[in-house]
């Protein structure tokens, strides 16, 4: 394990704290936890600085917080332009947000996945428009705060240019990447020394949101070549599929992901077992959306709200919920587990042949259990 330094103490769920970690070589890693720029209790994305004949940092942070990333480097010694490269973990804003001002400020080079290039590019919200706005609730999410950040932030993040676009097993200035899609199609997991940092998709407390697999048929024409001949990027399938693979990298590693590292004013030390312990938790979240479905055919809309009756699912949550739903439905769908019953009075938009009001059966059957086994 990593011992652990509070430089700069913070508030309770790590905004504004500065770490210093050194391994058991004594590679040094400084952390800052940049805080969100809107209201939530995730707490801070952890950037992650690495010192040496060139400055690193790891996921700079949301959009609307470089001053924060800019107070937390100064504290550090070092001003913003002082960066010489940018690794992003992937393209989301709270990761991402803040590489065009520390760009700018710095001239600092860019390095992530492949498809964060075709990312930067691709009409992220029109493009799935039609069958989003199907689900109850997504009006309400489409026009939340978050997304409305989110837009900006998409709009802004087009000037940027792929300076170092990373494939898998990519070694260069010290790290080793390893592609782990399954929450983002772009997600990188990056090993430094003993350290690797996950981004989102080791995480200690939470679990990552798995993307929904249908989601590829949308993007498929705009991803790279190499990627438009099979979906193994998209859907809790591919989530999965990264986390055991991340399991079974082996090495005493210590995971330093980005975010609740440190939350409710102590730190929470991971290592690779909690990818297989993610693992396990969608598995049993498949036997309990089981449980449900044995009382007979079910619509998505009516399962969510079955499933997370113990939750005030607000409007522009309720998108959320839903598609958590629906990612396990569709890989149950995969393994046999589940079928749709027809409605040939309308049209379906979804490709998989699923729809938030569409029945679903269970077929009395966990295949899905050896299907994850399989992965």
């Amino acid at each position: 394990m990593l011992e652990t330094e509070i430089l700069k103490h913070g508030d309770d769920s790590g905004n504004g704290t500065l770490v210093k970690y050194t391994s058991s070589t004594g590679a040094v890693i400084k952390a800052i936890g940049v805080p969100q720029s809107w209201k939530t209790t995730l707490g801070p994305t952890w950037c992650y600085v690495i010192e040496g004949d060139e400055l690193t940092i790891v996921d700079p942070g949301c959009y609307g917080s470089v001053t924060y990333l800019e107070q937390g480097l100064e504290a550090l010694g070092y001003a913003l332009s002082s960066v010489d490269r940018i690794v992003i973990s992937h393209g989301h804003m709270d990761h991402d947000g803040s590489c065009p001002p520390v760009i700018r400020k710095s001239g600092a080079e860019l390095w992530a996945h492949e498809i964060y290039a075709s990312m930067l590019w691709a009409d992220r919200w029109d493009t799935e428009a039609a069958w989003r706005r199907e689900v109850q609730g997504y009006g309400a999410f489409e026009k939340s705060e978050t997304m409305t950040r989110a837009i900006e932030h998409h709009e802004l993040n087009r000037e940027l240019k792929l300076d170092l676009p990373v494939t898998d097993e990519l070694s260069a200035g010290g790290l080793t990447f390893y592609y782990t899609p399954g929450h983002s199609p772009d997600e990188l997991c990056i090993l430094f020394d003993k350290v690797l940092f996950s981004g989102d998709h080791i995480l200690p407390l939470i679990t990552p949101h798995p993307s929904v697999a249908m989601t590829y048929n949308s993007y498929r024409a705009t991803l790279p070549a190499a990627y438009q001949d099979n979906n193994d990027i998209y859907g809790l399938k591919a989530l999965l599929a990264s986390l055991k693979r991340m399991a079974a990298l082996g090495g005493d590693l210590t995971v330093l992901p980005a975010h609740r590292a440190f939350h409710k004013g102590q730190f929470n030390p991971i290592g690779l077992e909690r990818a297989t312990e993610i693992m396990e938790h969608h598995r049993e979240r498949c036997y309990e959306i089981t449980e449900i479905m044995k009382n007979g055919p079910i619509d998505l809309v009516s399962l969510t709200r079955q499933y997370f009756s113990d939750r005030k699912l607000e409007e522009q949550n309720f998108f959320l919920a839903f598609t958590e739903i629906m990612a396990h439905v569709e890989l149950m769908q995969e393994a046999g587990d589940i079928s749709v019953i027809p409605d040939l009075s309308r049209t379906n938009l979804w490709t998989n042949g699923l729809g938030p009001d569409m029945k679903i059966r269970w077929e009395e059957t966990d295949k899905f259990s050896a299907f994850i086994d399989q992965l």
